[in-house]
């Protein structure tokens, strides 16, 4: 038996409890998982110096108690004598408390793995705290310690009758939520599932921790049906996972976790993973860029890092080189991973391809390692129906061209009309994801000169043109696509007008005094601006006026359309609508910082098809001085084209519906 005693804890502050409260700790909730991990170190202490201990003594006991707003932590550990309480609880973990500020207050690390400061976490939600140990030492007597979150201590003869530390946490009232089954057993499952002991919680008969993570094993050790129950354990997601990657090294880091690429059900889950960080099975993080990069944040997984500390800041993590090592380990490990199934499986790899392209090509975008080794490894869906690399695209598709095209459409139910062309043709065509690869064929072309990204509808391939097609003239030298040209360009560009500020205008005056009699009928000015109609003047005024005149009036147009007359091989289509690849491009890169619409694309080329009869009909009508229905014909089939674009708003639209009625009445 020993006395009564009281005392003062050997520290020289009295502000170490609101200090610890303060920053050692993010969230009150670590409480538990520290009592918890000194439980562990107790009781793996005593399965090592203990022979006589039997494994299913070993084990952890929560008990709470609504009435006196207590929680109990009971393990059978290696216990603790008065002279143990003495060092490991009053002297504060070996330090004075202005040694511990200066040495913590920055890395918010702790002392892990025996009674310190992991202990004094419980003040955070406790107003009073209590030990009761008995030691495994023969002849010890129980031990009793209680502490109110001051200095002051009072130290007796405990009642503990087994071998074990309980440690007792009188919950203040801000921190009731403690008492509640489901809250612990929540914690229980975050930070110390994985726990080599058993958890027991009140009067539950089966433990509440899973007690074994997988990493643990050799992967040759581990089924598939392992795996993916594991998976779902973990992560509570019914579904099973596309693949996994078991991560086990041991130098030149200490490393074990199992990473799962999950199946993506819609866009919103992309960012959805989670892989959470472990030290010694303890919980310690997740969501942390600095070990799985944010191209990876779609994966689910845990990773043991056995080397950091319990209480890691982001900062610790950022600067760590070890950490660094480890993160570009990942990032190799991945991508070995994805080409030997690309080299092995190939079926299996393009089947999972849709739920991990968008993570694939993240990954080329943002980190040179991971581009370098997975590039060639890109595949794309085709017209043929199959899947395709660049590099196959290039044999299978020979040509001369330099760089090579690699032709792409959004997808099989857009630019159906250019698709079938091609089809006709025997070009093949690849189908993109609109936004993420904008700026991946952008990469690619910078890595590759001999290469080029040509959407289908950004120009019309030669291969489409009939080439021996020839025109007769009239009597003026004009063809009929000399006139279905000027009668498009006035037509489609009626609102369509060249701006020249004060200072262009007397430059342009100056530079062609004898154009300003001849343009005067198609000028009007404004404020300090002077406006001119350019597809307004007809053709015969277009070549008095000289072709450098008018190419420097429609220099000054930042909105136009343009047309070309080319012979299609098929008769069938009477116009298509194509726009510059860099623009559109440009804009699908924009769009998530300004997704609203922009009048990039407003600018386009109008293919018009000579041959077809809708397109003789609108010359008909233009020489039969029919000219509002030829202008109401023109209209409709623009407007067909940038239908099949989807490119229309929804004034254009109702304006297209208006147009389309009156089609039908003229016919």
């Amino acid at each position: 038996m020993t006395d009564k005693k009281t005392g003062k804890l050997s520290i020289h502050t009295e502000n170490i409890f609101p200090i610890i409260k303060k920053w050692l700790y993010s969230e009150h909730d670590i409480f538990l998982r520290e009592l918890i991990s000194n439980a562990i170190d107790a009781m793996n202490k005593r399965k090592a110096i203990d022979p006589e201990v039997k494994s299913e003594d070993l084990k952890i006991e929560i008990k709470t108690n609504k009435k006196k707003k207590t929680l109990e932590v009971i393990d059978y550990g290696i216990g603790m004598n008065a002279t143990e309480i003495k060092k490991y609880i009053n002297q504060i973990a070996f330090s004075g408390a202005e040694d511990f500020i200066e040495k913590y207050k920055d890395k918010q690390s702790s002392i892990i793995g025996h009674f310190g400061l992991g202990f004094y976490s419980s003040f955070m939600v406790a107003k009073k705290v209590t030990i009761d140990s008995l030691s495994f030492k023969k002849g010890s007597h129980p031990a009793f310690w209680e502490c109110e979150g001051e200095t002051e201590y009072k130290a007796e003869d405990g009642k503990r009758k087994d071998i074990g530390t309980t440690v007792t946490v009188h919950l203040n009232k801000d921190n009731e939520e403690y008492l509640e089954e489901h809250k612990i057993k929540e914690l229980i499952e975050k930070y110390s599932n994985f726990m080599p002991f058993p958890i027991f919680l009140n009067k539950e008969k089966e433990a509440i921790n899973q007690k074994e993570a997988l990493w643990l094993k050799k992967p040759k050790d581990v089924t598939d049906e392992e795996y993916k129950e594991f998976y779902k354990k973990l992560f509570h997601d019914w579904d099973d996972p596309l693949f996994w990657i078991h991560l086990n090294v041991d130098f030149p880091f200490n490393l074990k976790g199992i990473l799962y690429f999950p199946k993506i059900k819609n866009q919103l889950e992309m960012n959805q993973g989670k892989v959470k960080l472990f030290c010694n099975n303890v919980f310690v993080a997740d969501d942390l860029k600095q070990i799985v990069p944010e191209f990876l944040l779609l994966l689910k997984g845990g990773i043991d890092i056995p080397d950091i500390p319990l209480n890691v800041s982001r900062s610790f993590l950022q600067h760590d080189q070890q950490v660094q090592k480890i993160s570009q380990y990942i990032i190799r490990k991945i991508a070995d991973s994805l080409k030997d199934i690309f080299k092995e499986d190939r079926k299996k790899y393009e089947g999972f391809w849709d739920d991990i392209h968008y993570f694939i090509k993240y990954g080329i975008l943002s980190d040179e390692k991971f581009s370098e080794a997975m590039k060639d490894h890109i595949i794309f869906k085709t017209t043929q129906d199959d899947f395709i690399t660049i590099k196959e695209y290039r044999e299978r598709n020979k040509s001369k061209d330099k760089p090579q095209k690699i032709f792409y459409a959004q997808s099989e139910d857009t630019q159906v009309t250019y698709l079938n062309l091609m089809k006709e043709q025997g070009i093949e065509v690849i189908y993109s994801h609109p936004i993420i690869d904008s700026h991946l064929f952008q990469h690619l072309e910078m890595k590759d000169r001999d290469v080029t990204f040509v959407r289908i509808d950004s120009e019309i391939n030669d291969n489409l043109i009939d080439k021996e097609k020839k025109e007769i003239v009239d009597a003026s030298n004009r063809t009929n696509s000399d006139k279905l040209k000027e009668i498009f360009d006035k037509t489609l560009n009626e609102k369509i007008e060249a701006s020249f500020n004060k200072d262009d205008y007397a430059k342009f005056i100056k530079k062609h005094p004898d154009a300003i009699n001849t343009l005067a009928p198609y000028i009007r000015t404004k404020d300090d601006f002077t406006y001119i109609k350019p597809y307004d003047i007809p053709f015969n005024i277009r070549e008095k006026l000289g072709k450098d005149v008018f190419s420097e009036i429609l220099g000054k147009v930042y909105l136009s359309v343009t047309t070309e007359m080319k012979f299609l091989k098929t008769k069938s289509i009477p116009a298509m609508v194509v726009f510059n690849e860099f623009m559109r491009r440009f804009q699908e890169m924009n769009y998530l910082s300004q997704p609203k619409e922009s009048d990039m694309l407003k600018n386009h080329t109008v293919i018009v098809n000579p041959e077809n009869e809708t397109i003789k009909k609108v010359l008909r009508f233009y020489e039969e001085g029919k000219i509002e229905e030829a202008k109401l014909l023109i209209n409709y089939v623009h407007e067909l084209a940038l239908l099949e674009q989807k490119q229309f708003t929804g004034k254009e639209l109702k304006l297209f519906i208006e147009n389309s009625n009156k089609v039908l009445e003229m016919i």
